[in-house]
Formats: structure tokens, C-alpha cells, sequence
């Protein structure tokens, strides 16, 4: 969990807490942590493997919103206003996520009321991404667009700056799921990328072969190798 940019800058009494009250619960592929519209409001972090965050719309599609690798922490919304989920987080792989319930930890927060700041930290950090996203949604073309959300993920959605990871475990239909587009459209991004020499795709995972060239696609600055 010192992995984490977040729970490594809490201050030692709040780890001490966190640790305290969780426990872990291991997840099959497929099965739900939470859903949306559930009650309850712990929070979570992911240990090993990695979650879908989605929600249902009107059209019975599925959108995703991201997908969650250790040790990222959530939760922290329903945590703080104790309304029910907004979205369903679903095991994609065999997956471990520590689990702190709500309850005890507001019992303790009660008694040690300055350290609400750091669950006010967890969630401003998200709105800052959230921000982001929203932006270049507006303005970006989806090569960007996908650059982008890659080098998020790599970076830990801007919680691993000092240690990144370069491969994300996600199927193209993830990505398109997550950025709002087809898969075809996706797809012909990620081989875009691909031929430039920033990244390398196959079954289920995409890897970063150069990480400069791909913070270069993020502002459109990257043009394909020629074959």
C-alpha cells in the first residue's frame, strides 16, 4: 500500500486506522464488489488484480469509467455522504481488495477529526483527473484522447508519478467502453500509437515500449512510423 501516493502521505495514525478496521475479501472474475445504487460507504483498496468501474444507462449499455489496479484507494464519495453507490466495481481478474468498513472508521474519525483532510485529499485528487478528462474530451482528437488515458493509467491515474508501470491490462473494448467511442475507432488509435514505436498491443494487455514518445502523443505531437 506505500505503493500508493495517497496512503503513503497520510499521516502514520491515519495508516495505523486504516489498517486497523479492514480486512481483505478476494474476488472471482465477474463477481461484484459493490453495485450502483447499493448501500454502504467503506473504502477499498485494491491489493492484486484489477476492477471495472461501470454503471448501466438507459439503452442497457455499459460504460466504463475506469479500471482500478493496486493499490489505488476508493470509495471515499459514498464514504463522506453516505448515499448509495454510483456505480457497479466488478472483478475482472481473480482480484484482493482490503476493505475498510464505514462505520468504525467514522467512529475513529469522530475522535480524531483532523484527519478528515485526508479523505478530502483522496477525493480532490480524483475531481483534478475528472477535470482533465472532461477537458480533453471536448477538445482532443481520440489518439490523444487514448494517449492520454494510458499514460493516466500508467501513472495511477496521477498517484504513481515516481513509480510507473508500463502495460495496462486492458482489451480494446475496455478503452472504447471507458473513452465513449466504437471499438473500430479505438482500435485504429491504438494502432496509430503502435506504429509510431510508443506502444505494442496484443491480447489483452498493451504495453508501453517508449514512454516519451507517448507522452509526445498526448499533445498530438507523435506521427506514425513509415512502414
Amino acid at each position: 500500500m506505500q505503493a500508493d501516493i495517497w496512503f503513503r502521505s497520510c499521516d502514520s495514525a491515519m495508516q495505523d486506522a486504516l489498517l486497523a478496521h479492514g480486512r481483505m475479501r478476494k474476488l472471482v472474475p465477474s463477481e461484484h464488489l459493490f453495485a450502483q445504487g447499493e448501500e454502504g460507504g467503506g473504502l477499498f483498496c485494491v491489493v492484486s488484480g484489477c476492477l471495472t468501474v461501470q454503471s448501466v444507462d438507459t439503452e442497457g449499455q455499459m460504460p466504463v469509467l475506469a479500471v482500478i489496479d493496486p493499490h489505488h484507494w476508493f470509495g471515499e464519495l459514498s464514504f463522506t455522504d453516505g448515499q448509495p453507490r454510483s456505480h457497479d466495481v466488478v472483478a475482472d481478474v481473480p482480484t484482493t481488495v482490503f476493505c475498510v468498513p464505514r462505520e468504525p472508521m467514522l467512529a475513529w474519525l469522530e475522535g480524531h477529526p483532523r484527519h478528515w483532510r485526508e479523505i478530502a485529499r483522496l477525493a480532490v485528487g480524483k475531481l483534478r483527473i475528472v477535470y482533465k478528462v472532461i477537458d480533453e474530451g471536448m477538445r482532443s482528437p481520440l489518439t490523444q484522447r487514448v494517449a492520454r488515458r494510458l499514460w493516466l493509467a500508467c501513472h495511477g491515474w496521477g498517484r504513481r508519478t515516481d513509480n510507473p508501470v508500463y502495460s495496462v491490462r486492458w482489451s480494446q473494448e475496455q478503452l472504447a467502453r471507458m473513452l465513449g467511442n466504437g471499438r473500430s475507432s479505438v482500435n485504429k488509435s491504438l494502432r496509430e500509437l503502435e506504429n509510431s514505436g510508443a506502444i505494442r498491443l496484443s491480447h489483452g494487455m498493451i504495453e508501453v515500449l517508449d514512454s516519451a514518445l507517448l507522452r509526445l502523443a498526448c499533445d498530438g505531437a507523435v506521427a506514425p512510423l513509415k512502414p
